[in-house]
């Protein structure tokens, strides 16, 4: 299997025998429909954007097209689906005179590619639908109203919200969300979808096959959403969360050279998950006896919170019994911005522990972020962490590498989003 899948392609296996369904291949879940008898009308309405696909006929094989309708909103460079989409286009052929055509069927594949062969890809999800069988119907019922081609067959697959799998032990399933469409440089992990529409000739003749890679968009729902929770706005109804206080260590060269402590208690506001393209508000309040040390450090500039993207995978199917190193990457995808706020005041004060101050910030999170994700051997974690405070004043003890606390978020996109937002979220599958 090719290490990196294009875009869109065609497949005509002239010379290669069938794909077997049944092969060593685990088909996880498998919804198939029977074979629909008539021909009915693909609506379009001005949401959808048709891509066609098609393999030309030649004297000895059917010509075929496949049109798909993706939502227009998010379909830029590829067919792209939101959660709780329906997969719909037209299958069209053109045939020669006295030509065996024995079956049309249509395929939605999502899989998981964590490495460079076969024992690195996992079926997650497997949509199937007979469109037209010669046992059943009359080929003559399907014929193309347009003219342009000889038959045509309308289709639909829905995409379900979650599958199914089932564990190492083959003991216990699980569900999961439809993962987010995953493709990036430097990452040899990745969530790919396809769309193949399958011609069944006589035994004595090569399937011809026309295969595209789809987009699928993962979303929610909630009332609750991350947009409305700008520093600022209405605090009435929110929460937030407090994570648990930490010391920071290490040693002030203002004046004179000292060991300080300071205690350090981050807050963010909390949601179910939060909207790609929207901002987190966060607060932080420094503690210390250091009154000085606490005036110094108590600036934007010295506050460090990143948002970290871990992306683990497993380099063989986890369904197929055999055990695997799993592989971090971890990066930095968001810094956090810090100023003051005007009900807040950064100033230092006196408490009976010491002095305190609090500054208050918000992290953007860009709209290109693929959302969090856990499917079989592949997950996509994100996590807010706070460093050591950066200052040419301090020197901590701990290393400025690593996080003094962390805590995880989900991010997603909000199908109730204006469609204008929508737009610029397809910017991480264009480069799929």
């Amino acid at each position: 299997m090719s290490n990196s899948p294009s875009p869109a392609y065609l497949l005509d296996l002239d010379d290669v025998d069938d794909i077997d369904s049944a092969g060593s291949e685990p088909q996880l879940p498998s919804y198939t429909r029977r074979p629909s008898a008539g021909c009915s009308t693909v609506l379009v309405d001005r949401r959808t954007r048709n891509f066609t696909y098609k393999l030309a006929k030649s004297l000895a094989r059917p010509g075929v097209s496949l049109t798909i309708s993706g939502d227009s909103r998010l379909s830029k460079a590829l067919p792209s689906f939101m959660e709780g989409d329906k997969v719909a286009g037209a299958v069209r052929i053109s045939v020669n005179s006295g030509e065996d055509i024995r079956s049309i069927s249509v395929s939605v594949k999502g899989q998981v590619m964590t490495g460079r062969t076969s024992d690195g890809v996992f079926t997650f999800l497997n949509l199937h639908d007979t469109l037209w069988t010669a046992e059943i119907g009359d080929l003559q019922a399907h014929r193309d109203p347009t003219g342009e081609h000889d038959y045509s067959w309308p289709f639909s697959l829905a995409l379900p919200r979650e599958v199914v799998i089932p564990s190492t032990d083959g003991l216990k399933e699980r569900a999961f969300p439809l993962p987010h469409t995953f493709m990036e440089s430097g990452v040899p992990a990745r969530v790919y979808y396809e769309l193949e529409v399958s011609v069944k000739q006589s035994k004595w003749k090569r399937n011809r096959r026309v295969s595209a890679q789809i987009a699928y968009f993962q979303g929610s729902q909630s009332s609750l959403r991350a947009r409305d929770l700008e520093p600022g706005s209405d605090d009435v109804g929110a929460v937030w969360k407090k994570l648990n206080p930490i010391t920071v260590t290490g040693s002030v060269s203002q004046f004179q050279q000292r060991a300080v402590e300071l205690g350090c208690t981050l807050s963010l506001k909390e949601s179910s998950f939060y909207t790609r393209g929207s901002s987190i508000p966060l607060r932080l309040q420094i503690r210390s006896q250091d009154r000085q040390a606490l005036e110094l450090l108590s600036s934007p500039d010295a506050i460090v919170v990143h948002l970290n993207r871990r992306i683990s995978y497993k380099d063989v199917q986890m369904c197929g019994g055999s055990s695997s190193r799993w592989s971090s990457v971890v990066e930095s995808v968001g810094v956090a911005t810090w100023g003051i706020h005007e009900e807040i005041p950064s100033e230092a004060s006196s408490t009976s522990e010491g002095y305190s101050s609090t500054l208050v910030g918000k992290l953007k999170l860009k709209r290109g972020l693929v959302p969090s994700a856990s499917i079989a051997n592949l997950s996509i974690d994100y996590y807010i962490s706070l460093y050591p405070f950066s200052s040419p004043v301090f020197q901590p003890y701990d290393d400025k590498s690593v996080p003094l606390i962390s805590r995880n978020i989900q991010i997603n996109t909000d199908l109730s989003v204006h469609p204008d937002d929508l737009g610029s979220a397809h910017n991480s599958c264009e480069s799929l």
